[in-house]
């Protein structure tokens, strides 16, 4: 009879658990942009720049789906430690990267884009993250 009362019980502090953690992630982003300094960001831009060159060598061996997995990770655990600093320096720039990493390559990997294709954005991006990489220092 004891257990009886005691799931309705948990199953209610496990749902105004879920209700006060919310949707935190655009405040973890948020955090982290705003967290970071140029100097956190130049390290970060290196970062980024070796996991899009971890995604080509992945898409060359044949597996896309893990070169679209990379590029997503490079955005979220590198690039957004750059938005925040960037974004002070260039706000255009920061944009364009943003868009470049996390919508245009990620859709030229998942549509079935050449490795010739992806390999010419992936340069690209990486011209300009040098580009940032200036701005930042």
């Amino acid at each position: 009879m004891k257990l009886r009362l005691l799931v309705p019980v948990l199953a209610s502090c496990g749902a105004l658990g879920l209700v006060a953690c919310g949707d935190d992630d655009d405040g973890s982003k948020e955090a982290a942009e705003e967290q970071s300094t140029p100097a956190v960001a130049v390290k970060e831009i290196g970062e980024t720049e070796n996991a899009l060159d971890q995604a080509v060598d992945q898409l060359r061996a044949g597996d896309r789906k893990q070169a679209e997995e990379t590029v997503a990770e490079a955005y979220l655990q590198h690039f957004e430690k750059v938005e925040g600093p960037l974004g002070k320096a260039d706000p255009g720039l920061k944009e364009e990267l943003e868009e470049a990493i996390s919508g245009e390559l990620r859709e030229k990997i998942r549509s079935g884009a050449s490795v010739r294709e992806v390999t010419k954005l992936v340069s690209d991006v990486k011209g300009d993250l040098v580009t940032a990489e200036g701005k930042l220092k």
